[in-house]
Protein backbone atom coordinates (compact mmCIF):
# COMPACT_ATOMS: atom_id res chain seq x y z
CA UNK A 1 0.00 0.00 0.00
CA UNK A 2 2.99 2.31 -0.56
CA UNK A 3 2.84 4.51 -3.65
CA UNK A 4 4.74 7.28 -5.38
CA UNK A 5 3.19 9.85 -7.69
CA UNK A 6 4.62 11.25 -10.92
CA UNK A 7 3.11 14.35 -12.53
CA UNK A 8 3.75 14.80 -16.25
CA UNK A 9 3.32 18.41 -17.44
CA UNK A 10 3.23 17.98 -21.21
CA UNK A 11 2.30 20.06 -24.24
CA UNK A 12 -0.63 17.82 -25.13
CA UNK A 13 -1.83 16.77 -21.70
CA UNK A 14 -1.18 16.93 -17.97
CA UNK A 15 -1.13 13.50 -16.32
CA UNK A 16 -0.73 12.19 -12.81
CA UNK A 17 0.16 8.57 -12.16
CA UNK A 18 0.30 6.71 -8.87
CA UNK A 19 2.65 3.72 -8.98
CA UNK A 20 3.62 0.96 -6.62
CA UNK A 21 7.28 0.40 -5.86
CA UNK A 22 7.17 -2.43 -8.39
CA UNK A 23 6.32 0.09 -11.12
CA UNK A 24 2.74 -1.05 -11.56
CA UNK A 25 0.12 1.60 -12.28
CA UNK A 26 -2.32 2.03 -9.42
CA UNK A 27 -4.13 5.11 -10.73
CA UNK A 28 -3.87 7.47 -13.69
CA UNK A 29 -5.62 10.74 -14.47
CA UNK A 30 -5.28 13.20 -17.34
CA UNK A 31 -6.49 16.59 -18.52
CA UNK A 32 -5.69 18.35 -21.80
CA UNK A 33 -3.11 21.14 -21.71
CA UNK A 34 -4.85 24.39 -22.59
CA UNK A 35 -3.12 27.19 -24.46
CA UNK A 36 -4.55 30.61 -25.26
CA UNK A 37 -3.98 33.60 -27.54
CA UNK A 38 -4.93 36.54 -25.28
CA UNK A 39 -4.53 39.22 -27.96
CA UNK A 40 -6.57 38.57 -31.14
CA UNK A 41 -4.36 41.05 -32.94
CA UNK A 42 -1.29 38.92 -32.13
CA UNK A 43 -2.14 35.31 -32.99
CA UNK A 44 1.55 34.41 -32.70
CA UNK A 45 1.44 35.25 -28.97
CA UNK A 46 0.53 31.92 -27.35
CA UNK A 47 0.54 31.24 -23.63
CA UNK A 48 -0.30 28.57 -21.09
CA UNK A 49 -2.50 30.45 -18.57
CA UNK A 50 -0.87 29.86 -15.20
CA UNK A 51 -4.20 29.47 -13.40
CA UNK A 52 -5.30 26.78 -15.88
CA UNK A 53 -1.94 25.00 -15.55
CA UNK A 54 -2.24 24.78 -11.78
CA UNK A 55 -5.93 23.86 -11.88
CA UNK A 56 -5.28 20.98 -14.29
CA UNK A 57 -2.32 19.73 -12.23
CA UNK A 58 -4.34 19.89 -9.03
CA UNK A 59 -7.30 18.13 -10.68
CA UNK A 60 -5.29 15.15 -11.93
CA UNK A 61 -3.53 14.81 -8.59
CA UNK A 62 -6.90 14.81 -6.79
CA UNK A 63 -8.24 12.16 -9.15
CA UNK A 64 -5.19 9.92 -8.84
CA UNK A 65 -5.10 10.21 -5.05
CA UNK A 66 -8.84 9.51 -4.76
CA UNK A 67 -8.44 6.29 -6.78
CA UNK A 68 -5.95 4.79 -4.30
CA UNK A 69 -7.12 2.41 -1.58
CA UNK A 70 -8.00 3.93 1.77
CA UNK A 71 -5.01 4.13 4.06
CA UNK A 72 -2.46 4.23 1.25
CA UNK A 73 0.94 5.68 2.08
CA UNK A 74 2.11 8.20 -0.53
CA UNK A 75 5.88 8.36 -0.15
CA UNK A 76 6.46 11.36 -2.42
CA UNK A 77 5.53 13.27 -5.56
CA UNK A 78 7.77 14.53 -8.39
CA UNK A 79 7.13 16.51 -11.55
CA UNK A 80 8.37 15.92 -15.11
CA UNK A 81 7.90 18.86 -17.41
CA UNK A 82 8.50 20.29 -20.87
CA UNK A 83 11.68 22.25 -21.24
CA UNK A 84 11.75 26.00 -21.71
CA UNK A 85 8.41 27.51 -20.73
CA UNK A 86 8.49 29.72 -17.64
CA UNK A 87 7.03 32.83 -16.04
CA UNK A 88 8.05 35.63 -13.66
CA UNK A 89 7.07 35.32 -10.00
CA UNK A 90 6.89 38.37 -7.75
CA UNK A 91 8.29 38.80 -4.28
CA UNK A 92 4.90 37.91 -2.86
CA UNK A 93 4.97 34.57 -4.72
CA UNK A 94 2.28 35.56 -7.23
CA UNK A 95 2.77 34.95 -10.98
CA UNK A 96 3.20 38.21 -12.91
CA UNK A 97 2.54 36.84 -16.42
CA UNK A 98 1.41 33.63 -18.06
CA UNK A 99 3.79 30.96 -19.39
CA UNK A 100 4.98 31.93 -22.88
CA UNK A 101 4.47 28.69 -24.83
CA UNK A 102 7.15 27.05 -26.96
CA UNK A 103 4.80 27.46 -29.94
CA UNK A 104 4.82 31.25 -29.44
CA UNK A 105 6.70 33.23 -32.09
CA UNK A 106 7.34 36.53 -30.32
CA UNK A 107 10.98 35.84 -29.40
CA UNK A 108 12.25 35.06 -32.92
CA UNK A 109 13.90 38.53 -33.31
CA UNK A 110 15.85 37.99 -30.08
CA UNK A 111 16.94 34.54 -31.28
CA UNK A 112 18.06 35.96 -34.63
CA UNK A 113 20.06 38.71 -32.93
CA UNK A 114 21.70 36.22 -30.56
CA UNK A 115 22.64 33.86 -33.40
CA UNK A 116 24.13 36.79 -35.29
CA UNK A 117 25.96 38.56 -32.46
CA UNK A 118 26.87 35.79 -30.01
CA UNK A 119 26.98 32.86 -32.41
CA UNK A 120 25.33 29.46 -32.32
CA UNK A 121 28.63 27.54 -32.23
CA UNK A 122 29.85 29.64 -29.31
CA UNK A 123 26.58 29.00 -27.49
CA UNK A 124 26.80 25.24 -27.99
CA UNK A 125 30.44 25.00 -26.95
CA UNK A 126 29.75 27.03 -23.79
CA UNK A 127 26.68 25.15 -22.58
CA UNK A 128 26.10 22.03 -24.71
CA UNK A 129 22.71 23.45 -25.70
CA UNK A 130 21.99 24.96 -29.12
CA UNK A 131 19.93 28.12 -29.18
CA UNK A 132 16.29 27.79 -30.25
CA UNK A 133 13.82 30.58 -30.81
CA UNK A 134 11.77 29.39 -27.82
CA UNK A 135 14.72 29.08 -25.41
CA UNK A 136 14.19 30.61 -21.97
CA UNK A 137 16.90 33.21 -22.48
CA UNK A 138 14.90 34.90 -25.24
CA UNK A 139 11.72 34.98 -23.12
CA UNK A 140 13.69 36.86 -20.47
CA UNK A 141 15.00 39.33 -23.06
CA UNK A 142 11.55 39.84 -24.56
CA UNK A 143 10.03 40.49 -21.15
CA UNK A 144 12.77 42.99 -20.26
CA UNK A 145 12.22 44.85 -23.55
CA UNK A 146 8.41 44.85 -23.55
CA UNK A 147 7.49 44.74 -19.86
CA UNK A 148 10.30 46.28 -17.81
CA UNK A 149 7.75 47.11 -15.12
CA UNK A 150 7.13 43.37 -14.66
CA UNK A 151 10.82 42.53 -14.54
CA UNK A 152 11.30 45.23 -11.91
CA UNK A 153 8.84 43.35 -9.68
CA UNK A 154 10.21 39.85 -10.45
CA UNK A 155 11.78 37.74 -7.73
CA UNK A 156 12.46 34.64 -9.86
CA UNK A 157 11.90 33.32 -13.37
CA UNK A 158 10.24 29.96 -12.77
CA UNK A 159 9.96 27.04 -15.20
CA UNK A 160 6.68 25.14 -15.35
CA UNK A 161 7.62 22.17 -13.19
CA UNK A 162 9.24 24.45 -10.65
CA UNK A 163 6.05 26.52 -10.53
CA UNK A 164 4.04 23.40 -9.67
CA UNK A 165 6.57 22.45 -6.98
CA UNK A 166 6.32 25.99 -5.60
CA UNK A 167 2.54 25.70 -5.39
CA UNK A 168 2.91 22.33 -3.70
CA UNK A 169 5.52 23.14 -1.06
CA UNK A 170 6.43 26.84 -1.22
CA UNK A 171 10.07 26.26 -2.19
CA UNK A 172 11.79 27.51 -5.35
CA UNK A 173 14.50 25.47 -7.08
CA UNK A 174 15.12 23.75 -10.40
CA UNK A 175 16.84 20.53 -11.32
CA UNK A 176 20.02 20.42 -13.41
CA UNK A 177 18.35 19.10 -16.57
CA UNK A 178 15.83 21.95 -16.51
CA UNK A 179 18.51 24.55 -15.77
CA UNK A 180 20.23 23.45 -18.99
CA UNK A 181 17.08 24.32 -20.98
CA UNK A 182 17.54 28.03 -20.28
CA UNK A 183 20.78 28.52 -22.35
CA UNK A 184 22.22 30.07 -19.19
CA UNK A 185 23.60 26.99 -17.38
CA UNK A 186 27.15 25.67 -17.55
CA UNK A 187 26.99 21.87 -17.05
CA UNK A 188 30.77 21.53 -16.90
CA UNK A 189 31.04 23.97 -13.99
CA UNK A 190 27.69 23.10 -12.43
CA UNK A 191 26.48 26.71 -12.12
CA UNK A 192 24.85 29.54 -14.00
CA UNK A 193 27.06 30.86 -16.82
CA UNK A 194 27.81 34.44 -15.84
CA UNK A 195 29.53 35.22 -19.15
CA UNK A 196 26.48 34.30 -21.23
CA UNK A 197 24.16 36.02 -18.77
CA UNK A 198 26.19 39.23 -19.00
CA UNK A 199 26.19 39.11 -22.81
CA UNK A 200 22.42 38.58 -22.77
CA UNK A 201 21.71 41.25 -20.16
CA UNK A 202 20.25 38.74 -17.70
CA UNK A 203 20.78 38.80 -13.94
CA UNK A 204 21.36 35.21 -12.81
CA UNK A 205 19.86 36.09 -9.43
CA UNK A 206 16.52 35.77 -11.25
CA UNK A 207 17.17 32.09 -11.83
CA UNK A 208 16.19 29.36 -9.37
CA UNK A 209 18.92 27.45 -7.57
CA UNK A 210 19.91 24.31 -9.58
CA UNK A 211 19.84 21.06 -7.61
CA UNK A 212 20.05 17.38 -8.66
CA UNK A 213 16.89 15.50 -9.60
CA UNK A 214 15.71 13.29 -6.77
CA UNK A 215 16.40 15.99 -4.15
CA UNK A 216 13.72 16.52 -1.50
CA UNK A 217 12.58 20.09 -2.07
CA UNK A 218 9.96 20.47 0.64
CA UNK A 219 6.66 19.07 1.86
CA UNK A 220 3.10 19.53 0.67
CA UNK A 221 1.49 22.45 2.48
CA UNK A 222 -1.98 22.39 4.00
CA UNK A 223 -3.29 24.64 1.22
CA UNK A 224 -1.81 22.42 -1.48
CA UNK A 225 -3.17 19.32 0.25
CA UNK A 226 -6.68 20.78 0.12
CA UNK A 227 -6.28 21.55 -3.59
CA UNK A 228 -4.65 18.29 -4.71
CA UNK A 229 -5.72 15.53 -2.34
CA UNK A 230 -2.10 14.82 -1.46
CA UNK A 231 -1.60 14.36 2.28
CA UNK A 232 -0.10 17.41 3.96
CA UNK A 233 3.58 16.77 4.64
CA UNK A 234 4.10 14.51 1.58
CA UNK A 235 7.68 15.00 0.32
CA UNK A 236 7.94 17.06 -2.87
CA UNK A 237 10.94 15.79 -4.82
CA UNK A 238 12.66 17.36 -7.81
CA UNK A 239 11.87 15.60 -11.09
CA UNK A 240 13.25 16.94 -14.36
CA UNK A 241 13.07 17.27 -18.12
CA UNK A 242 10.16 15.16 -19.34
CA UNK A 243 11.99 13.14 -22.00
CA UNK A 244 14.63 12.06 -19.46
CA UNK A 245 11.97 10.99 -17.01
CA UNK A 246 10.35 9.03 -19.86
CA UNK A 247 13.62 7.29 -20.69
CA UNK A 248 14.60 6.49 -17.10
CA UNK A 249 12.26 3.53 -16.34
CA UNK A 250 13.49 1.58 -19.39
CA UNK A 251 17.15 1.91 -18.43
CA UNK A 252 17.77 5.04 -20.48
CA UNK A 253 20.35 6.16 -17.91
CA UNK A 254 22.64 3.28 -18.83
CA UNK A 255 25.34 4.05 -21.41
CA UNK A 256 24.71 2.04 -24.57
CA UNK A 257 20.91 2.24 -24.34
CA UNK A 258 19.27 4.45 -26.97
CA UNK A 259 15.69 5.55 -26.31
CA UNK A 260 13.21 7.09 -28.73
CA UNK A 261 10.73 9.18 -26.72
CA UNK A 262 7.70 9.73 -28.93
CA UNK A 263 5.48 12.60 -27.83
CA UNK A 264 4.83 16.13 -29.03
CA UNK A 265 8.51 16.04 -29.93
CA UNK A 266 10.26 12.95 -31.25
CA UNK A 267 13.48 12.54 -29.26
CA UNK A 268 16.48 10.26 -29.59
CA UNK A 269 18.28 10.00 -26.24
CA UNK A 270 21.53 8.35 -25.20
CA UNK A 271 23.48 8.62 -21.95
CA UNK A 272 27.08 9.81 -21.61
CA UNK A 273 29.29 9.11 -18.59
CA UNK A 274 30.78 12.61 -18.68
CA UNK A 275 30.09 16.04 -20.17
CA UNK A 276 31.78 16.22 -23.56
CA UNK A 277 31.22 18.28 -26.69
CA UNK A 278 32.52 16.45 -29.78
CA UNK A 279 33.39 18.81 -32.60
CA UNK A 280 31.29 16.69 -34.95
CA UNK A 281 28.18 17.55 -32.91
CA UNK A 282 28.43 21.28 -33.57
CA UNK A 283 25.56 22.47 -35.72
CA UNK A 284 23.68 19.14 -35.71
CA UNK A 285 20.99 20.20 -33.24
CA UNK A 286 22.10 17.70 -30.60
CA UNK A 287 21.98 18.82 -26.97
CA UNK A 288 24.17 17.59 -24.12
CA UNK A 289 22.70 18.29 -20.69
CA UNK A 290 22.77 16.85 -17.17
CA UNK A 291 20.75 13.67 -16.75
CA UNK A 292 18.13 13.15 -14.06
CA UNK A 293 20.25 10.13 -13.08
CA UNK A 294 22.96 11.33 -10.68
CA UNK A 295 26.34 12.21 -12.19
CA UNK A 296 25.42 11.35 -15.79
CA UNK A 297 24.73 13.39 -18.91
CA UNK A 298 22.26 13.04 -21.74
CA UNK A 299 22.77 13.56 -25.45
CA UNK A 300 19.55 14.08 -27.35
CA UNK A 301 18.44 15.02 -30.82
CA UNK A 302 14.87 16.18 -31.25
CA UNK A 303 12.35 17.12 -33.89
CA UNK A 304 8.67 17.87 -33.80
CA UNK A 305 6.78 14.56 -33.81
CA UNK A 306 3.35 13.95 -32.31
CA UNK A 307 2.45 17.59 -32.85
CA UNK A 308 2.57 16.87 -36.59
CA UNK A 309 0.02 14.08 -36.22
CA UNK A 310 -2.15 16.40 -34.10
CA UNK A 311 -1.91 19.05 -36.85
CA UNK A 312 -2.90 16.49 -39.48
CA UNK A 313 -5.95 15.51 -37.48
CA UNK A 314 -7.07 19.12 -37.06
CA UNK A 315 -6.52 19.90 -40.73
CA UNK A 316 -7.66 16.70 -42.45
CA UNK A 317 -9.78 14.68 -40.03
CA UNK A 318 -11.72 17.08 -37.76
CA UNK A 319 -14.84 14.95 -38.29
CA UNK A 320 -13.33 11.84 -36.69
CA UNK A 321 -13.65 11.11 -33.00
CA UNK A 322 -10.77 9.57 -31.04
CA UNK A 323 -11.73 5.98 -31.85
CA UNK A 324 -12.24 6.65 -35.56
CA UNK A 325 -8.97 8.54 -35.90
CA UNK A 326 -7.10 5.79 -34.03
CA UNK A 327 -8.56 3.26 -36.47
CA UNK A 328 -7.46 5.41 -39.43
CA UNK A 329 -3.97 5.73 -37.94
CA UNK A 330 -3.76 1.98 -37.40
CA UNK A 331 -4.76 1.26 -41.02
CA UNK A 332 -2.38 3.90 -42.41
CA UNK A 333 0.57 2.68 -40.33
CA UNK A 334 -0.06 -1.00 -41.04
CA UNK A 335 -0.49 -0.48 -44.77
CA UNK A 336 2.48 1.86 -45.11
CA UNK A 337 0.95 2.80 -48.46
CA UNK A 338 1.40 6.52 -49.12
CA UNK A 339 0.63 6.06 -52.80
CA UNK A 340 3.91 7.66 -53.71
CA UNK A 341 3.38 10.78 -51.60
CA UNK A 342 6.43 12.08 -49.71
CA UNK A 343 6.07 14.22 -46.58
CA UNK A 344 8.59 16.60 -45.01
CA UNK A 345 7.58 17.00 -41.34
CA UNK A 346 9.41 20.26 -40.57
CA UNK A 347 6.42 22.21 -39.27
CA UNK A 348 8.64 23.80 -36.61
CA UNK A 349 11.68 24.08 -38.88
CA UNK A 350 14.43 21.49 -39.19
CA UNK A 351 16.09 20.95 -35.81
CA UNK A 352 18.64 18.31 -36.79
CA UNK A 353 20.86 16.93 -38.06
CA UNK A 354 20.59 19.88 -40.48
CA UNK A 355 19.41 22.89 -38.49
CA UNK A 356 17.26 25.20 -40.59
CA UNK A 357 14.61 27.36 -38.87
CA UNK A 358 13.18 28.35 -42.26
CA UNK A 359 12.43 24.75 -43.28
CA UNK A 360 8.74 23.94 -43.53
CA UNK A 361 6.43 20.97 -43.91
CA UNK A 362 5.47 19.77 -47.39
CA UNK A 363 3.58 17.05 -49.18
CA UNK A 364 5.40 16.17 -52.41
CA UNK A 365 3.95 14.16 -55.28
CA UNK A 366 0.23 14.76 -54.71
CA UNK A 367 -2.20 13.21 -57.25
CA UNK A 368 -6.00 13.38 -57.54
CA UNK A 369 -6.38 9.86 -56.19
CA UNK A 370 -4.66 10.62 -52.89
CA UNK A 371 -6.88 10.92 -49.83
CA UNK A 372 -6.29 11.35 -46.15
CA UNK A 373 -5.32 7.71 -45.59
CA UNK A 374 -2.42 8.07 -48.05
CA UNK A 375 -1.46 11.45 -46.62
CA UNK A 376 -1.46 10.08 -43.07
CA UNK A 377 0.70 7.14 -44.16
CA UNK A 378 3.10 9.69 -45.68
CA UNK A 379 3.12 11.65 -42.42
CA UNK A 380 4.09 8.55 -40.42
CA UNK A 381 6.78 7.68 -42.96
CA UNK A 382 8.17 11.23 -42.92
CA UNK A 383 8.39 11.25 -39.13
CA UNK A 384 10.22 7.92 -39.14
CA UNK A 385 12.67 9.08 -41.81
CA UNK A 386 13.30 12.23 -39.79
CA UNK A 387 14.08 10.03 -36.76
CA UNK A 388 16.44 7.95 -38.89
CA UNK A 389 18.31 11.10 -39.91
CA UNK A 390 18.72 12.19 -36.30
CA UNK A 391 19.77 8.70 -35.23
CA UNK A 392 22.37 8.52 -38.01
CA UNK A 393 24.01 11.70 -36.71
CA UNK A 394 24.53 10.06 -33.29
CA UNK A 395 27.86 8.82 -34.65
CA UNK A 396 29.15 12.21 -33.44
CA UNK A 397 29.10 10.64 -29.96
CA UNK A 398 30.44 7.29 -31.07
CA UNK A 399 26.98 5.73 -30.85
CA UNK A 400 26.12 2.82 -33.11
CA UNK A 401 22.90 1.46 -31.63
CA UNK A 402 21.92 -2.14 -32.28
CA UNK A 403 18.36 -1.65 -31.05
CA UNK A 404 16.01 1.10 -29.92
CA UNK A 405 13.67 1.37 -26.93
CA UNK A 406 10.52 3.22 -28.00
CA UNK A 407 8.35 4.93 -25.37
CA UNK A 408 5.41 7.34 -25.56
CA UNK A 409 1.84 7.31 -26.73
CA UNK A 410 2.58 6.39 -30.34
CA UNK A 411 4.34 3.23 -29.17
CA UNK A 412 0.86 1.79 -28.49
CA UNK A 413 0.20 1.41 -32.24
CA UNK A 414 1.76 -1.90 -33.47
CA UNK A 415 1.68 -0.70 -37.08
CA UNK A 416 3.66 2.41 -36.18
CA UNK A 417 6.16 0.32 -34.23
CA UNK A 418 6.68 -2.02 -37.18
CA UNK A 419 7.00 0.93 -39.57
CA UNK A 420 9.61 2.49 -37.26
CA UNK A 421 11.61 -0.74 -37.06
CA UNK A 422 11.53 -1.00 -40.86
CA UNK A 423 12.49 2.63 -41.46
CA UNK A 424 15.35 2.55 -38.95
CA UNK A 425 16.50 -0.98 -39.76
CA UNK A 426 16.68 -1.75 -36.01
CA UNK A 427 14.82 -3.96 -33.54
CA UNK A 428 12.43 -1.85 -31.46
CA UNK A 429 11.55 -2.64 -27.86
CA UNK A 430 8.34 -1.22 -26.37
CA UNK A 431 7.49 -1.24 -22.65
CA UNK A 432 4.06 -2.44 -21.59
CA UNK A 433 3.45 0.83 -19.70
CA UNK A 434 2.39 3.76 -21.87
CA UNK A 435 2.99 6.50 -19.27
CA UNK A 436 6.74 6.14 -18.81
CA UNK A 437 7.21 9.90 -18.23
CA UNK A 438 4.93 9.87 -15.20
CA UNK A 439 6.56 6.59 -14.14
CA UNK A 440 10.03 8.15 -14.41
CA UNK A 441 8.97 11.08 -12.25
CA UNK A 442 7.49 8.64 -9.74
CA UNK A 443 10.75 6.66 -9.78
CA UNK A 444 12.64 9.85 -8.84
CA UNK A 445 10.10 10.42 -6.07
CA UNK A 446 10.78 6.92 -4.76
CA UNK A 447 14.52 7.53 -4.91
CA UNK A 448 14.22 10.87 -3.09
CA UNK A 449 11.94 9.34 -0.47
CA UNK A 450 14.58 6.74 0.35
CA UNK A 451 12.65 3.73 -0.92
CA UNK A 452 15.73 2.54 -2.85
CA UNK A 453 19.45 2.71 -2.19
CA UNK A 454 20.33 4.03 -5.65
CA UNK A 455 19.15 4.67 -9.19
CA UNK A 456 19.99 1.20 -10.52
CA UNK A 457 18.06 -0.51 -7.72
CA UNK A 458 15.08 1.79 -8.37
CA UNK A 459 15.08 1.15 -12.13
CA UNK A 460 15.47 -2.61 -11.71
CA UNK A 461 12.53 -2.68 -9.28
CA UNK A 462 10.17 -0.42 -11.27
CA UNK A 463 11.18 -1.23 -14.86
CA UNK A 464 8.26 -2.46 -17.00
CA UNK A 465 8.36 -5.56 -19.20
CA UNK A 466 8.97 -4.97 -22.93
CA UNK A 467 8.02 -6.55 -26.24
CA UNK A 468 10.33 -6.67 -29.28
CA UNK A 469 9.60 -5.92 -32.94
CA UNK A 470 12.12 -6.84 -35.64
CA UNK A 471 12.53 -4.96 -38.93
CA UNK A 472 11.21 -6.64 -42.06
CA UNK A 473 14.35 -7.40 -44.12
CA UNK A 474 12.26 -7.32 -47.29
CA UNK A 475 11.61 -3.59 -46.82
CA UNK A 476 15.22 -2.50 -46.37
CA UNK A 477 15.69 -1.51 -50.01
CA UNK A 478 12.40 0.34 -50.17
CA UNK A 479 13.21 2.32 -47.01
CA UNK A 480 16.66 3.22 -48.33
CA UNK A 481 15.09 4.53 -51.54
CA UNK A 482 12.55 6.58 -49.61
CA UNK A 483 15.29 8.04 -47.41
CA UNK A 484 17.17 9.18 -50.52
CA UNK A 485 14.00 10.88 -51.80
CA UNK A 486 13.40 12.46 -48.39
CA UNK A 487 16.87 14.00 -48.44
CA UNK A 488 16.48 15.15 -52.03
CA UNK A 489 13.11 16.74 -51.30
CA UNK A 490 14.49 18.60 -48.29
CA UNK A 491 17.44 19.94 -50.28
CA UNK A 492 15.31 20.93 -53.28
CA UNK A 493 12.89 22.97 -51.18
CA UNK A 494 15.35 24.77 -48.89
CA UNK A 495 15.59 27.89 -51.04
CA UNK A 496 11.82 27.91 -51.61
CA UNK A 497 11.10 27.68 -47.90
CA UNK A 498 13.69 30.37 -47.10
CA UNK A 499 12.02 32.72 -49.62
CA UNK A 500 8.60 31.98 -48.16
CA UNK A 501 9.90 32.70 -44.66
CA UNK A 502 11.29 36.05 -45.81
CA UNK A 503 8.03 36.91 -47.53
CA UNK A 504 6.03 36.01 -44.45
CA UNK A 505 8.22 38.18 -42.24
CA UNK A 506 7.97 41.20 -44.54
Amino acid sequence: MRYVIGLDMGSGSIRAGAFGLDGRVAAMAARPSVSATPDPARPDHIVWPHAAVWEAAAAVLREACAALPAGSDILGVAVATLGMDGLPVGHDGAPLYDFIAWTDGRCKPHFDAWARDFGEERQFLATGTPARSFSTLFRLQWMADHHPEIMARTRKWVLMGDFINFRLCGELATDLSMAACTLLYDPAAGRWHEGIAAAAGVDTRLMCTPRPAGTVLGRVTAAAAAATGLPAGTPVILGGHDYLCGALPVGGHRPGTVVNVGGTWDIIQATLPAFSLPEAAVGTGWTIEPHVAPGLFSAFGAAIGGAVTAWFRRAFAPDLDDAAFAALATRAAAAGASGGVLFLPHLAGATGPVVDPDAAGAFIGLRPGHGRAELLAAVFEGLNLQTREILASATAFGLAPEQLVFVGGSSRNPGLVQAKADALGLPVEVPDVAETTALGAALLAALGAGAFAGIDEAVDAMRPATSRTLPDPGRAGHCADRLALFRAGFTALRNVHAALARAGAA
